[in-house]
């Protein structure tokens, strides 16, 4: 059975005259949870802090753990599926047609 429940630990909003509002969330999803459509009408980018997850983006998986970094832009579904308990930072942003239209991975040693 999967689960389809998080929580959301805290939760910000941002607006400054220049730059397009977003939203911070540090999130603690549970074991075998998931989120099967995560909204993608804007850019996100998400920092795996604690446990083992999977991410579909488009057509590719990302396998998350501590110190991925992935950035999506808009328009791309994606759908997130936790193995153990799943720490992530996930910024949403309104879309910025000048970062492109693909999707970006980074891994840091922690």
């Amino acid at each position: 059975m999967t689960a389809t429940a998080a929580m959301v630990s805290l939760f910000a909003d941002r607006t400054y005259d220049t730059q397009p509002p977003s939203s911070q969330k540090l999130m603690n999803l549970r074991t075998n949870s998931e989120i099967p459509d995560l909204d993608h009408s804007q850019d996100v980018t998400i920092a795996v802090l604690e446990g083992l997850g999977n991410l579909a983006v488009g057509d590719r998986t990302v396998t998350l753990q501590p110190g991925v970094f992935v950035f999506i832009p808009a328009g791309i579904p994606r759908t997130l599926k936790v193995e153990t308990i799943l720490n992530l930072l996930v910024i949403n942003y309104e879309a910025d047609p000048d970062l492109g239209e693909s999707v970006w991975l980074m891994t840091f040693q922690l």
